[in-house]
């Protein structure tokens, strides 16, 4: 792991009021004051110090200005715990977690509000309660599906294949999915071998295949192996970066860091002055980062629209 350094912003003191005449003094200005006032200060632990994590850390950090104080876990776990230890003690103030590590540790912080993300299989670790909610670290499901949509308008059956824990997520999906006219067939294994079975037994029914980031069952071998099957299988595949689309994706679809941060931010705001968090458990990204694999479009005889040429990877 990289060295991480620790950036600490303190909150500036609030500035005294110019004093003026009682007349001139209106209500508006009043009301400024006691905003600043309201304000609270956030904490950000980052898990590690690398582009999926610090990314998002700095687009909120740049959001909420001289508010935020950024943390980066060390390998030290003892170190990490004392910072915890003190948190627990400060008063007026939020959290925002990024990554499971960082959000394992603020599980403990139960009287504080948190904001988790880039935590994928957040149901294994009761994450959730009241006062800690999250934002996905997938993208839009609506617009995922509507860009399928428009790309491959014949396509009506799409697999999706993950571990335990996802009856959430999935419902939430196949209500988008159908939506725009696909059914989402879904299989819950249990294994990276589980997985590939799975996968192959598939191939009859349906036209394409949507991979979550799913580690637990999806082991890198496995993936390299299901992706040469898509390609001789005539398969379109929705994947989750870059390189996966070079080994045959059709469309990477991908969450947007400053899309997060912005959520993020907007559920910090919502929860001000609040005992809880208000809103849904986990709310979605709005953006989307969009890739399309030419080669593979042309191999399956789908037109590129033109508004989506720009997204377009030569390979």
């Amino acid at each position: 792991m990289r060295s991480h350094v620790i950036v600490i912003l303190a909150l500036l003191p609030l500035q005294g009021c110019v004093q003026q005449p009682q007349s001139q003094v209106a209500s508006p200005d009043l009301k400024v004051v006691a905003a600043k006032i309201r304000t609270t200060e956030v904490v950000i632990l980052a898990s590690e110090d690398s582009p999926a994590y610090s990314e998002v850390a700095k687009a909120l950090a740049k959001e909420l200005g001289q508010r935020a104080t950024i943390y980066y876990l060390t390998e030290n776990q003892s170190d990490n715990l004392k910072t915890i230890a003190r948190l627990k003690t400060e008063d007026h103030i939020q959290v925002v977690s990024i990554g499971l590590n960082a959000s394992m540790l603020a599980k403990s912080l139960t009287h504080k509000q948190v904001v988790f993300c880039q935590v994928f299989n957040y149901q294994d670790y009761a994450l959730l309660t009241s006062r800690h909610k999250g934002v996905s670290m997938l993208p839009s499901l609506p617009k995922t599906f509507e860009t399928w949509r428009t790309l491959a308008p014949a396509t009506r059956n799409i697999g999706v294949i993950t571990g335990p824990g996802f009856d959430d997520v999935i419902q939430t999906a196949q209500a988008a999915a159908k939506a725009r006219g696909f059914k989402l067939h879904h299989q819950v294994v249990n294994s990276d071998k589980e997985y590939q079975y799975a996968y192959k037994k598939m191939n009859r029914l349906v036209q394409g295949y949507w991979l979550l980031p799913d580690n637990r069952v999806l082991s890198e071998h496995i993936l390299r192996d299901l992706m040469t099957f898509s390609v001789r299988n005539s398969k379109q595949v929705a994947v989750f970066n870059e390189e996966l689309l070079k080994l045959g994706g059709l469309l990477s679809i991908g969450s947007d860091y400053q899309d997060i941060a912005q959520q993020v931010y907007n559920r910090l705001e919502q929860a001000q002055g609040k005992e809880s968090i208000p809103g849904p458990d986990i709310i979605y990204p709005e953006k989307i980062n969009l890739r399309i694999n030419s080669v593979m479009a042309r191999n399956l005889n789908l037109k590129i629209p033109v508004k989506y040429r720009k997204f377009t990877n030569a390979l």
